[in-house]
């Protein structure tokens, strides 16, 4: 595949950032970020990329990238330790991934799930490890969080959404002054709104309902999808703006949702499966205390992987792993390092906040 422009590793980065804040504790507009994307796609040439070396930063730019980093603080738990995954791929065999992954689709697509009934609500629970590295100098700490969130069976009646924080550290010879920021909720804050629109929404940001994304699967964008892996995958790439591994980032976004019936995971799976990039990183990767196998491929600055669990076809959740030791002004992590890891579990319960 033909390698993304700097303009649009910012971009597609934003992006990602933007297109969470409809399901993570992130105060961001996500139309309007989705709007800018589209502007600045179209102008790339002509504007200025804020993470290049040595480029010169428009003021206006440099502090709408910052602005996204520190709402992002907790990408998406397993733990950050470094890590031991080939982040070239060379002799990785990608034939033994579409295996694994058609393996998994198989035995998704004979789960018989439990169809929400009226009054009931699935349960979403996400936990989070991420470092947080501060855009232009080596400082960068460690959030451990969390999420639940109870989606009704009707999407126009009430949403709600905890958040939790486990700690907010220092990350080791990349410390700064006093205490790191722990991101804009604390520890218990709640939130409830109809069609999950949250009163930290901003006031044009559209709701649930209505608003269906990969990371937002309304049952109106799910019956659109397609069935074929071929358009699936087609459609994730034109998600992603990144070829293959932009098609993984936005699988990845999808299944971290936790919304996706069997069915559609199953699809997912056989889409990735024709990635021709796609290796097997790690056959025990431990998320949450589930232990499944780890699939990825580099995208930009990172190993990207989905991990899956291999006796039921699963998803368990996601990691990110420095590929290639990063310069002083994005942080100065060395390659291995874990920056991002995440696990979802999803379940049915019969009423608004039960576990």
């Amino acid at each position: 595949m033909s390698e993304p422009t700097k303009p649009e590793t910012l971009d597609r980065l934003l992006d990602a950032a933007l297109s969470r804040a409809g399901d993570e504790p992130v105060q961001f507009d996500v139309a309007a970020g989705k709007n800018a994307l589209a502007a600045a796609l179209k102008s790339r040439a002509e504007v200025a990329e804020p993470i290049a070396v040595g480029a010169e930063h428009p003021p206006r730019r440099r502090v709408r990238w910052l602005a996204a980093a520190a709402a992002v603080v907790v990408l998406t738990g397993g733990g950050l330790a470094a890590s031991t995954v080939d982040l070239t791929g060379v002799g990785s065999n990608s034939a033994t991934a579409a295996e694994e992954l058609i393996k998994a689709a198989d035995l998704a697509s004979r789960v018989a799930e439990r169809p929400l009934a009226p009054g009931q609500f699935r349960y979403v629970r996400s936990r989070y490890e991420g470092i947080t590295v501060e855009y232009g100098s080596t400082k960068a700490w460690t959030t451990e969080s969390g999420s639940e969130q109870w989606i009704p069976a009707d999407r126009r009646d009430e949403w709600k959404i905890r958040f939790s924080i486990s700690s907010v550290e220092w990350l080791e010879d990349h410390e700064g002054e006093g205490k790191p920021d722990p991101g804009p909720f604390k520890d218990g804050s709640e939130f409830t709104g109809k069609c999950g629109k949250y009163s930290y929404y901003a006031a044009d940001q559209p709701d649930r309902c209505t608003n269906g994304t990969f990371s937002n699967p309304t049952p109106e964008f799910i019956a659109a999808l397609p069935k074929d892996p071929a358009e699936m995958l087609a459609r994730l790439k034109d998600d992603g703006h990144a070829g293959d591994s932009g098609a993984l980032m936005s699988a990845g976004e999808a299944l971290n949702s936790g919304q996706y019936p069997a069915e559609v995971r199953a699809t997912v799976f056989r889409a990735l499966a024709l990635l021709p990039g796609l290796v097997v990183t790690d056959k025990k990767a431990n998320l949450d205390g589930k232990e499944g196998v780890a699939l990825g491929m580099k995208y930009f600055d990172d190993f990207t992987e989905i991990i899956i669990d291999p006796e039921n076809g699963d998803y368990i959740g996601r990691r990110a792993t420095v590929a290639e030791d990063q310069p002083e002004e994005k942080g100065g992590l060395e390659k291995g390092t874990v920056r991002s890891s995440s696990a979802v579990t999803t379940k049915i319960v019969d009423s608004l906040g039960a576990k």
